[in-house]
């Protein structure tokens, strides 16, 4: 993860800067990665910093606890690569932060962090390729209420990434931080979603939205998405249409019915996973771990029944 010195702003005269400040710079460069790249809508990430811890034992210091609570406090500037002095020292101004007093506490010091690249699917090549930040807008300095300095400061973020390759795909993130917490709000794109490759073709829009839903915290939508494929995808295979009316258990029943012999109860049944997401669904319960496992049996029961059509 990118760091610099040049970046860490006022020096604090202790044995542990400016390492640890260039440490928190990485550490919230991986934290952004994770969120941008791998996380959903309404999804968070914590600051893991076990660098820090590291580096206070290794100079023999026992402050890890104190430079938590201080790097939770101080307000946070996100910088774009390749600024001009110029464009730096406006984006510095317009934080809302601006340089402190020699006398301020270490606590309520800006600490400045150059935004990390990640990897992700650019709509217009239709490809992963790396995305490069080239700007940061956000409330700091417009607005009275941001930053809200406290134990957990408060700042909200608008990145704006673009495809390093076609140069011409921008892609902007909400980003809000609490303390060593990130949330991701909102994005411009949404995501593409992968969708197993034994999902039938025309049922791939169902389990898509199945899994974005789960991607964007609606787990209880990801169990009526992912029922609803079950009920297509009975339906397709006993060759009936989408709108005729039938109960759920007569649905299962004729399933069942015309599966091959050999799908023996120990191997996943779509009919158990059709009557769990109902029961998820209708209770809301469940978790994303549950529909990872309903979802595993949706392609374990899909991939013995290739099998057996296929050594049949």
């Amino acid at each position: 993860m990118p760091r610099d010195e040049e970046l860490v702003g006022t020096y604090i005269s202790r044995p542990e800067s400016p390492e640890v400040e260039m440490l928190i710079q990485e550490t919230i460069g991986c934290a952004l990665v994770d969120l941008l790249a791998n996380k959903g809508l309404y999804q968070n990430v914590e600051l893991d910093l076990s660098s820090v811890a590291e580096h206070t034992a290794q100079i023999g210091s026992s402050s890890a606890d104190e430079l938590k609570a201080e790097f939770s406090r101080r307000p946070w500037v996100p910088i774009s690569p390749g600024l001009t002095n110029e464009n730096l020292m406006r984006a510095e101004f317009f934080c809302g932060v601006s340089d402190s007093p020699l006398s301020a506490p270490s606590s309520e010091l800006k600490i400045s962090f150059p935004m990390p690249g990640f990897k992700g699917y650019c709509g217009k090549c239709r490809d992963d390729h790396s995305f490069t930040s080239i700007g940061v807008l956000w409330a700091d300095g417009f607005l009275d209420y941001f930053p809200r300095m406290s134990e957990k400061t408060e700042q909200l973020f608008n990145f704006h990434y673009n495809c390093s390759i076609c140069r011409d795909n921008i892609i902007g993130f909400l980003v809000k931080r609490t303390g060593l917490r990130l949330s991701l709000c909102g994005r411009s794109e949404r995501p593409r979603v992968e969708t197993p490759k034994i999902i039938p073709k025309k049922l791939r829009p169902i389990m898509a939205d199945a899994l974005g839903a789960v991607s964007e915290n609606d787990v209880f939508a990801g169990f009526y998405h992912l029922r609803t494929f079950c009920e297509h995808y009975m339906k397709s295979c006993l060759g009936l249409s989408v709108e005729e009316r039938i109960i759920g258990e007569e649905l299962c029943e004729k399933y069942n019915g015309i599966l091959d012999r050999r799908m023996t109860s120990d191997l996943p049944s779509m009919v158990v996973i059709y009557d769990t997401s109902s029961k998820y669904m209708h209770s809301r319960a469940g978790d994303r771990g549950e529909f990872r496992e309903l979802l595993n049996q949706v392609e374990g029961h899909l991939k013995a029944k290739e099998l057996f059509e296929q050594y049949g």
